[in-house]
């Protein structure tokens, strides 16, 4: 019975090491995906639907998502002073909302 218990605990163990190694998620691939973030939050038309699917999901992960809501804090804080300079720049209003709705999306899940 001993051996059966033990060798079920290290099936188990086994399995979900192997789950959490095939992760293919790392800090090279967080820095793609924030520079592919940022390059769709500059170059984006105003309402132009973007997908931060990718980045919402870096940033419910719990090894990056003090990063993740650090990076949209400081882009946050931009738009916000951008705005405050030319208080009719729809491009930085547009922004502003997008990164209000991520860090949203990532807060509340």
């Amino acid at each position: 019975m001993k051996k059966f218990l033990f060798s079920a605990v290290l099936i188990a163990w086994f399995s979900s090491a192997a789950a959490f190694a095939a992760a293919p998620v790392s800090e090279k691939q967080l820095g793609e995906v924030l520079v592919e973030s940022r390059n769709q939050l500059y170059q984006a038309e105003p309402g132009q639907a973007n997908d931060y699917s990718r980045l919402v999901a870096f940033g419910l992960d719990t090894r990056y998502g003090v990063f993740v809501r650090s990076w949209l804090y400081f882009e946050l804080q931009m738009a916000t002073q951008q705005i405050s300079l030319q208080p009719d720049n729809e491009l930085a209003k547009s922004r502003q909302s997008i990164l209000f709705n991520l860090r949203r999306q990532i807060d509340l899940e």
